[in-house]
């Protein structure tokens, strides 16, 4: 006798058979034990969840001798013939081979003609959704106005591509994914009535690759049964050429820290062991998501198919959650990739070298990097010049005036927080604290208030203050004033004052005024900026007990950003508006001759 699949010797024969469908089930047999059988149904669901055996069971059970019933007896002449495929009064219709409209056309002239030797003539169409628009509206008409004696019964995996007018003449039913725990279940008890003998880590990795399908997984079985005498979790990686726990455990250790040469050595090998690129970035994705959600929450059961929670608990210190999101993401991107790339491997090394550098445009890839740079900096370890924004560095400034040389800034901070705030990225507050270590901040000396020469420098638009007399080019004096005012708006929680303000370094402070150089100069801009100007000159009057001029410059030639121009006096009014715009552009000033 010729050898029948598993999936086909297993089919369920009566509605208690049905795996993972007790939905469905109960509707039917409620409609068969009252009597309110429709004459047309739409049975809609991924595949191999069992559409195509409810409805054979249905015809069965509307036909049996001792029918209508909800159990169909599997005995009678007209259940034998269903089981059989000899029936002639239950037809199945392939609609991705038989799609046109003749064969529509011919189903409705037959339609009319009463069943041989049951109660229903049943017409079963599998793939309902590729019959063409023509076939659907010859096929309309029939639903419309259907004889008493037939059922349609029409099966689909894409329920949207059929038209609304065919969808409203018929009872849906939805089949869903059948569960793991269903899977194994039924697979074990497939194995054991077939005299195969598995190991149920086996069985859990064949369910798991089924994906929720029954006969998928029924399909595998058998495939595995063949290939050795016990099927172990070794025999079901073998048929389906899976990674595997420890390869993909190393690769995933790699990655987390950040070896690119070990990640691509990995990867190679695995190439050369015969393995599918589309494979292993697939299943590299399973494990992260494991590894994910392990840190959500380590009793969630299906975590462990992947691998022991040894294994995943000593790899979950290695990545962030943000970090582990953003490489989901990654992978994604590299599985679309792969479907239009010539080259697989180039896009599997190219996602490999992201992952391992955090890199990415994404939302969570930027939080990943800012999360490291915290901890970098909690810790005062090193960071990777690559990985953080250049660092503002004090330039040796030449001053004018017959002095000493200014002495050395202090230390800036390490972190350019207006590269953070310009991608919209919230620090906290202990990555803003600059990595020196902090001084006790000085009162101003007295020797800074002795006279300074009576030659003034230039000052921009604005009105006259009282002077502050000072040593001139006295860098360090300056420098510790400055540091002072920082330690002020840091404690009064002014964090986007300071994270501007710290990229500079004071290099001057002459006649009452503060100089200030700033390498960015966005920074130096926005330190001109009438409010933020009038911040600090608040604070420095606090801390000098007089008036204290800021001028923010750069570092580049050290030349003055020219501020907000002044108010045109009451004079000016009366001229034209395109004089006015030029003196704005120019910063000029209107002279009387």
């Amino acid at each position: 006798m010729a050898y029948v699949a598993l999936y086909r010797k297993w089919r369920p024969q009566g509605f208690d058979a049905l795996v993972g469908q007790e939905a469905v089930r109960t509707a039917l047999t409620n409609a068969l034990e009252t009597g309110r059988i429709a004459h047309a149904y739409l049975f809609a669901g991924p595949r191999g969840t069992g559409k195509t055996s409810t409805a054979k069971i249905l015809a069965k059970a509307v036909n049996c001798e001792h029918g209508p019933t909800p159990n169909p007896c599997n005995e009678c002449q007209n259940c034998v013939r269903i089981n059989d495929g000899t029936s002639m009064d239950v037809f199945e219709i392939d609609a991705a081979s038989n799609r046109g409209i003749d064969e529509i056309r011919d189903l409705r002239e037959k339609v009319a003609f009463a069943p041989v030797s049951g109660r229903y003539k049943v017409y079963i169409i599998d793939e309902v959704h590729m019959l063409t628009t023509e076939a659907f509206n010859a096929l309309l008409k029939t639903l419309e106005e259907p004889p008493p004696h037939v059922i349609f019964i029409l099966a689909t995996t894409e329920p949207h591509k059929i038209p609304a007018t065919i969808h409203s003449r018929c009872q849906r039913f939805d089949f869903r994914r059948v569960t793991d725990a269903d899977i194994i279940k039924r697979l074990r008890e497939v194995a054991d009535g077939s005299g195969i003998a598995a190991d149920d880590d086996a069985l859990q990795l064949i369910a798991v690759q089924a994906d929720g399908g029954m006969r998928d997984a029924l399909s595998l079985l058998d495939q595995c049964g063949v290939m050795a005498e016990r099927v172990t979790a070794e025999t079901v990686r073998s048929v389906l050429g899976i990674v595997g726990r420890e390869a993909l455990r190393e690769l995933v250790k790699a990655i987390g820290e950040g070896q690119v040469p070990r990640a691509l050595e990995l990867l190679e090998t695995l190439l050369a062991g015969g393995k599918d690129v589309k494979q292993i970035i697939t299943e590299l994705a399973e494990y992260l998501r494991a590894v994910l959600l392990y840190k959500a929450s380590p009793d969630y059961r299906e975590i462990y198919l992947t691998d022991t929670k040894e294994a995943i608990a000593a790899l979950e210190g290695l990545y962030s959650t943000d970090r582990l999101m953003a490489a989901e993401e990654r992978l994604h991107q590299c599985t679309i990739e792969l479907r239009q790339s010539v080259r697989g491997r180039i896009a599997a090394e190219m996602c490999l070298f992201d992952l391992c550098r955090i890199e990415g445009s994404t939302l969570a890839a930027l939080t990943a990097r800012v999360q490291k740079l915290e901890a970098m900096l909690a810790g005062q370890n090193v960071i990777p010049v690559q990985q953080i924004a250049p660092q503002v560095q004090p330039m040796p400034v030449q001053q004018e005036a017959p002095a000493r040389q200014p002495e050395a800034a202090a230390p800036q901070p390490k972190f350019d927080y207006v590269v953070a705030e310009e991608h919209g990225i919230q620090l906290s507050a202990q990555a803003e604290e600059p990595v020196q270590q902090k001084t006790p901040p000085a009162p101003v000396s007295t020797s800074q208030k002795a006279a300074a020469p009576k030659k003034e420098e230039p000052v921009q638009a604005e009105p006259a203050i009282a002077a502050t007399p000072a040593p001139q080019g006295d860098a360090a004096a300056a420098e510790e004033m400055w540091q002072q005012v920082l330690e002020i708006l840091k404690s009064e929680k002014k964090r986007s004052m300071v994270a501007c303000a710290a990229g500079g370094h004071a290099i001057d402070y002459v006649n009452g005024i503060l100089t200030v150089a700033f390498k960015n100069k966005f920074n130096c801009k926005r330190m001109n900026d009438a409010d933020y100007k009038k911040a600090f000159e608040a604070v420095l009057l606090r801390l000098a007990r007089c008036e204290v001029r800021l001028n923010c410059v750069e570092e580049a030639g050290l030349k003055p950003v020219p501020a907000a121009p002044a108010p045109a006096p009451k004079q000016e009014e009366n001229l034209e508006p395109v004089v006015k715009k030029a003196m704005e552009a120019f910063g000029g000033t209107l002279q009387k001759l």
